[in-house]
Protein backbone atom coordinates (compact mmCIF):
# COMPACT_ATOMS: atom_id res chain seq x y z
CA UNK A 1 0.00 0.00 0.00
CA UNK A 2 2.94 2.45 0.43
CA UNK A 3 6.25 2.86 -1.49
CA UNK A 4 9.48 4.19 -0.47
CA UNK A 5 8.63 8.07 -1.81
CA UNK A 6 5.60 7.42 0.98
CA UNK A 7 5.39 6.74 4.58
CA UNK A 8 2.33 4.99 6.82
CA UNK A 9 0.81 7.15 9.67
CA UNK A 10 -1.32 5.40 12.25
CA UNK A 11 -2.60 5.77 15.58
CA UNK A 12 -5.43 8.50 15.87
CA UNK A 13 -4.03 11.50 17.58
CA UNK A 14 -0.80 11.46 14.65
CA UNK A 15 -3.06 10.63 11.98
CA UNK A 16 -5.01 13.87 12.89
CA UNK A 17 -1.91 15.45 13.62
CA UNK A 18 -1.52 14.85 10.29
CA UNK A 19 -4.70 16.91 9.20
CA UNK A 20 -3.89 19.72 11.04
CA UNK A 21 -0.53 20.46 10.84
CA UNK A 22 0.69 19.14 7.17
CA UNK A 23 -2.96 18.14 5.46
CA UNK A 24 -0.80 18.74 1.32
CA UNK A 25 1.22 15.81 2.27
CA UNK A 26 -1.62 13.19 3.03
CA UNK A 27 -2.26 10.74 0.02
CA UNK A 28 -4.51 8.06 1.41
CA UNK A 29 -6.90 7.38 3.84
CA UNK A 30 -7.87 4.25 5.60
CA UNK A 31 -10.14 3.97 8.65
CA UNK A 32 -12.48 1.31 10.44
CA UNK A 33 -16.30 2.18 10.76
CA UNK A 34 -15.81 2.56 14.34
CA UNK A 35 -13.83 5.23 13.84
CA UNK A 36 -15.62 7.30 11.54
CA UNK A 37 -16.46 10.31 13.94
CA UNK A 38 -13.47 10.45 15.30
CA UNK A 39 -11.70 11.27 12.01
CA UNK A 40 -14.35 13.01 10.60
CA UNK A 41 -12.02 15.88 10.78
CA UNK A 42 -9.48 13.87 9.10
CA UNK A 43 -11.84 12.34 6.16
CA UNK A 44 -13.01 16.68 5.35
CA UNK A 45 -9.48 17.67 5.18
CA UNK A 46 -8.36 14.79 2.51
CA UNK A 47 -11.59 15.36 0.64
CA UNK A 48 -10.98 19.18 0.56
CA UNK A 49 -7.32 18.67 -0.94
CA UNK A 50 -9.06 15.59 -3.16
CA UNK A 51 -7.64 12.52 -1.35
CA UNK A 52 -9.24 9.24 -1.60
CA UNK A 53 -9.98 7.77 2.17
CA UNK A 54 -12.31 4.53 2.57
CA UNK A 55 -14.06 2.78 5.22
CA UNK A 56 -11.86 -0.91 5.54
CA UNK A 57 -11.80 -4.10 8.03
CA UNK A 58 -9.73 -4.22 10.84
CA UNK A 59 -7.50 -6.69 9.49
CA UNK A 60 -7.00 -4.67 6.23
CA UNK A 61 -5.77 -2.18 8.27
CA UNK A 62 -3.20 -4.24 10.15
CA UNK A 63 -1.93 -5.65 6.89
CA UNK A 64 -1.63 -2.16 5.61
CA UNK A 65 -0.05 -0.74 8.82
CA UNK A 66 1.99 -4.00 9.45
CA UNK A 67 1.29 -3.86 12.83
CA UNK A 68 -2.54 -4.20 15.43
CA UNK A 69 -1.41 -1.37 16.76
CA UNK A 70 -3.33 1.30 14.40
CA UNK A 71 -6.05 2.10 16.58
CA UNK A 72 -8.54 1.73 13.59
CA UNK A 73 -6.49 4.67 11.44
CA UNK A 74 -4.00 4.66 8.85
CA UNK A 75 -2.72 7.94 6.37
CA UNK A 76 -0.63 7.30 3.75
CA UNK A 77 1.51 10.27 3.53
CA UNK A 78 4.74 11.91 2.08
CA UNK A 79 7.52 11.37 4.22
CA UNK A 80 8.12 13.91 6.96
CA UNK A 81 10.40 16.46 6.18
CA UNK A 82 13.74 16.48 7.89
CA UNK A 83 15.72 20.13 8.50
CA UNK A 84 19.44 19.78 8.01
CA UNK A 85 21.24 21.03 11.04
CA UNK A 86 22.50 24.05 9.19
CA UNK A 87 19.47 25.31 8.76
CA UNK A 88 18.48 24.41 12.52
CA UNK A 89 21.46 26.85 13.22
CA UNK A 90 19.93 29.78 11.56
CA UNK A 91 16.76 29.30 13.51
CA UNK A 92 18.01 29.28 16.77
CA UNK A 93 17.62 32.19 19.59
CA UNK A 94 18.18 33.24 22.65
CA UNK A 95 14.81 31.25 23.72
CA UNK A 96 15.48 28.02 21.83
CA UNK A 97 16.10 24.63 23.53
CA UNK A 98 17.15 21.52 21.85
CA UNK A 99 17.32 17.90 22.62
CA UNK A 100 20.17 15.58 21.22
CA UNK A 101 19.81 11.82 21.55
CA UNK A 102 23.33 9.53 21.61
CA UNK A 103 22.18 6.31 20.15
CA UNK A 104 18.85 5.86 21.70
CA UNK A 105 17.47 2.77 20.08
CA UNK A 106 14.59 1.82 21.40
CA UNK A 107 11.43 3.86 18.95
CA UNK A 108 9.11 3.64 21.49
CA UNK A 109 11.30 6.48 23.68
CA UNK A 110 11.92 7.94 20.77
CA UNK A 111 8.38 8.78 20.21
CA UNK A 112 7.86 9.25 24.12
CA UNK A 113 10.84 11.77 24.02
CA UNK A 114 9.32 13.50 21.26
CA UNK A 115 5.84 14.05 22.46
CA UNK A 116 7.22 15.71 26.10
CA UNK A 117 9.26 17.77 22.69
CA UNK A 118 5.97 19.20 21.83
CA UNK A 119 4.33 19.78 25.05
CA UNK A 120 7.59 21.74 26.34
CA UNK A 121 8.18 23.79 23.17
CA UNK A 122 11.51 21.91 22.21
CA UNK A 123 12.72 24.03 18.80
CA UNK A 124 14.20 20.43 17.55
CA UNK A 125 15.47 16.73 18.38
CA UNK A 126 19.04 16.15 16.93
CA UNK A 127 19.52 12.58 16.04
CA UNK A 128 23.18 10.87 14.95
CA UNK A 129 23.29 9.26 11.75
CA UNK A 130 24.24 6.10 12.98
CA UNK A 131 22.56 2.19 12.90
CA UNK A 132 21.89 2.05 17.18
CA UNK A 133 19.63 5.25 16.59
CA UNK A 134 16.07 4.63 16.38
CA UNK A 135 15.23 6.21 13.44
CA UNK A 136 11.48 8.14 13.03
CA UNK A 137 9.51 4.96 11.84
CA UNK A 138 5.49 4.48 12.01
CA UNK A 139 5.99 3.04 15.89
CA UNK A 140 7.82 6.21 16.87
CA UNK A 141 5.50 8.78 15.09
CA UNK A 142 1.97 6.78 16.83
CA UNK A 143 3.90 7.09 20.31
CA UNK A 144 4.31 10.42 19.71
CA UNK A 145 0.57 11.28 19.69
CA UNK A 146 1.77 14.24 16.85
CA UNK A 147 4.67 15.21 18.63
CA UNK A 148 7.08 13.93 15.39
CA UNK A 149 4.51 16.73 13.11
CA UNK A 150 5.37 19.84 15.54
CA UNK A 151 9.10 18.89 16.60
CA UNK A 152 11.63 18.38 14.02
CA UNK A 153 14.03 15.85 13.64
CA UNK A 154 17.53 17.16 12.59
CA UNK A 155 20.15 13.80 11.67
CA UNK A 156 23.66 14.97 12.11
CA UNK A 157 26.71 13.03 11.17
CA UNK A 158 28.39 13.85 14.01
CA UNK A 159 27.01 14.33 17.34
CA UNK A 160 30.17 15.64 18.95
CA UNK A 161 31.12 17.56 16.34
CA UNK A 162 27.35 19.03 16.22
CA UNK A 163 26.85 19.91 20.14
CA UNK A 164 30.25 21.65 20.02
CA UNK A 165 28.81 24.04 16.61
CA UNK A 166 25.83 24.51 19.03
CA UNK A 167 28.26 25.94 21.83
CA UNK A 168 30.17 28.22 19.22
CA UNK A 169 26.86 29.55 19.37
CA UNK A 170 26.45 29.93 22.59
CA UNK A 171 24.21 27.06 23.18
CA UNK A 172 24.55 25.62 26.42
CA UNK A 173 25.51 21.90 25.99
CA UNK A 174 24.50 19.51 29.28
CA UNK A 175 24.95 16.04 29.71
CA UNK A 176 21.73 13.96 31.95
CA UNK A 177 23.91 12.29 34.03
CA UNK A 178 23.13 9.92 37.01
CA UNK A 179 26.88 10.62 38.48
CA UNK A 180 26.54 14.30 37.98
CA UNK A 181 27.06 16.73 41.59
CA UNK A 182 24.05 19.09 40.03
CA UNK A 183 20.22 18.78 40.24
CA UNK A 184 18.09 19.63 37.92
CA UNK A 185 15.41 19.89 40.09
CA UNK A 186 17.50 21.99 42.67
CA UNK A 187 18.99 24.48 40.04
CA UNK A 188 16.78 24.29 36.81
CA UNK A 189 18.04 25.11 33.37
CA UNK A 190 17.62 28.42 31.07
CA UNK A 191 17.54 29.04 27.48
CA UNK A 192 19.20 28.93 24.89
CA UNK A 193 20.22 25.11 25.85
CA UNK A 194 20.70 21.47 24.62
CA UNK A 195 20.00 18.48 26.85
CA UNK A 196 21.77 15.50 25.35
CA UNK A 197 20.14 11.93 26.79
CA UNK A 198 22.49 8.85 26.19
CA UNK A 199 22.11 5.10 25.05
CA UNK A 200 19.58 3.23 27.44
CA UNK A 201 22.41 0.84 28.58
CA UNK A 202 25.53 2.51 28.06
CA UNK A 203 24.35 6.26 28.46
CA UNK A 204 25.90 9.00 26.46
CA UNK A 205 29.63 7.74 24.45
CA UNK A 206 32.34 8.96 25.47
CA UNK A 207 33.17 11.24 22.36
CA UNK A 208 29.67 13.10 22.88
CA UNK A 209 30.22 13.23 26.88
CA UNK A 210 33.39 15.37 25.57
CA UNK A 211 31.02 18.04 23.91
CA UNK A 212 29.25 18.45 27.24
CA UNK A 213 31.16 21.18 29.42
CA UNK A 214 27.85 20.71 31.96
CA UNK A 215 25.80 17.93 33.52
CA UNK A 216 22.76 17.24 35.47
CA UNK A 217 21.23 14.46 37.78
CA UNK A 218 18.03 14.04 38.69
CA UNK A 219 17.55 12.61 41.71
CA UNK A 220 16.41 9.52 43.52
CA UNK A 221 16.59 7.32 46.34
CA UNK A 222 18.56 4.98 45.32
CA UNK A 223 16.14 2.02 45.21
CA UNK A 224 16.58 1.24 41.28
CA UNK A 225 19.72 2.10 39.07
CA UNK A 226 18.08 4.79 36.49
CA UNK A 227 15.22 6.28 35.13
CA UNK A 228 13.71 5.37 31.48
CA UNK A 229 15.42 7.69 28.80
CA UNK A 230 11.55 9.07 27.84
CA UNK A 231 11.33 9.94 31.40
CA UNK A 232 14.84 11.55 32.19
CA UNK A 233 14.26 13.44 28.98
CA UNK A 234 10.74 14.93 30.32
CA UNK A 235 11.86 16.05 33.84
CA UNK A 236 14.52 17.39 32.49
CA UNK A 237 12.73 19.30 29.45
CA UNK A 238 9.90 20.29 32.42
CA UNK A 239 13.22 22.27 34.39
CA UNK A 240 13.93 24.40 31.55
CA UNK A 241 13.42 27.86 32.27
Amino acid sequence: MSSPEEAIVYGVNAALAVGRYRPQSILRVFHEQSRRLTVAPLLKIAAAHHRPYREVSSEELERIAKTVHHEGIVVITEPLPLYSFDMLLKRLTTRSFLVALDSVGNPHNLGAILRSAAWFGADAVLMPEEPGQASLSAAAVRIAQGGAETVPCVPVPNMAEALNRLREQKIAVIAADQHAERSVIEKPLHRPCCVVLGNEQTGISPETRKACPISVTIPGNGRIESLNVAVSAGIIMAMIK
